[in-house]
């Protein structure tokens, strides 16, 4: 359920994430902006609102999967509390942010901004869009019709976009724009540092599976680690059965090793496709006799 009234937005405020070289001097500073500003922030988030289908098909919308291969504007949805969103939670949980007024001067250190609206009830939704996009623009030299009297624009910047990248609620984040999504959150880093926790919960769940290895080599490889927290966030990992787990081993070539306690694991080099075939990303054809060929699916969807 989408926890926001967009009809009765009472309050906006804008704030920017800077970052300087080499990433120290991190910070979040509210900029403050005029009423014309904050009309046309409402307007961004009606776009987005739009493209995202929201709130009407909030319910309808599918789940976020890390592992994943999504177009530039794919709608999609995943909970606030997901583990590898952390260093999301923790921004939206910031309160009594400084204000500056002379904090686009720092323009080139500016990695995303972020506009906070209130509604009617006191609920917050915060709306992300990454700073590239007008970044370039800042640079340039630019003028504008004034009278009929091209004239040059003097003083820095600030150039809005036509909507957000994503939006997030008290609950819930709704992705439209997956390469800003994926920049503002560190949602590589965040996978790499989540994977001993999610081998541990993918553990719990198929007890016969030694994550041991599995959980060493998606903490050094993002693509594994990726697919590792796509595989815990399946609901039937419990009902894989071993039998058809080791056939699927051996007609995709992924050797395993039985352990001396009774549980298996894929033997070293063999980490990727195991999770590929768990996760239902792998799959076999053979069209040409005799000639068995292998294949990584971009996308687990599935047809019925």
């Amino acid at each position: 359920m989408f926890d926001f009234d967009p009809m009765n937005v009472t309050l906006v405020t804008l704030v920017g994430y800077f970052e300087g070289p080499g990433g120290p001097n991190q910070r979040h500073v509210q900029i403050p902006i005029a009423p014309e500003v904050q009309e046309e922030l409402e307007a961004m988030l009606d776009v987005t609102l739009l493209k995202l289908g929201l709130p009407q098909l909030a319910l309808q919308l599918p789940q976020f999967s890390p592992a994943e291969k999504y177009a530039g504007e794919e709608p999609c949805k995943l909970l606030l509390s997901t583990p590898y969103m952390a260093d999301l939670a923790a921004v939206v949980a910031l309160q009594n942010l400084p204000s500056d007024t002379n904090a686009l001067q720092a323009i080139d250190e500016l990695q995303y901004y972020y506009a906070v609206f209130t509604d009617a009830q006191n609920r917050n939704l915060w709306a992300f869009r990454r700073a590239g996009t007008f970044k370039g623009v800042a640079k340039s030299k630019l003028a504008f019709i004034n009278n009929g009297l091209l004239t040059m624009v003097e003083g820095n910047i600030f150039r809005l976009d036509n909507d957000f990248d994503y939006l997030v609620d008290a609950a819930t984040i709704y992705v439209l724009r997956h390469s800003g999504f994926e920049f503002t959150t560190n949602v590589h880093g965040q996978m790499l540092q989540a994977a001993a926790a999610n081998a541990t919960a993918v553990a719990a769940a198929v007890t016969y599976l030694d994550m041991t290895k599995i959980s060493a080599y998606a903490s050094k490889h993002p693509r594994a680690a990726r697919l590792l927290a796509a595989v815990r966030s399946r609901t039937d990992l419990s009902q894989i059965n071993r039998g058809l787990l080791e056939a699927a081993c051996q007609n995709f070539g992924v050797a395993v090793v039985q352990n001396a306690d009774g549980t298996m694991t894929p033997d070293a080099g063999h980490e990727y496709d195991f999770l590929l075939l768990v996760d239902r990303r792998a799959y076999t054809a053979t069209l040409i006799p005799q000639q068995a060929e292998r294949y990584e699916a971009a996308s687990r969807t599935r047809k019925t």
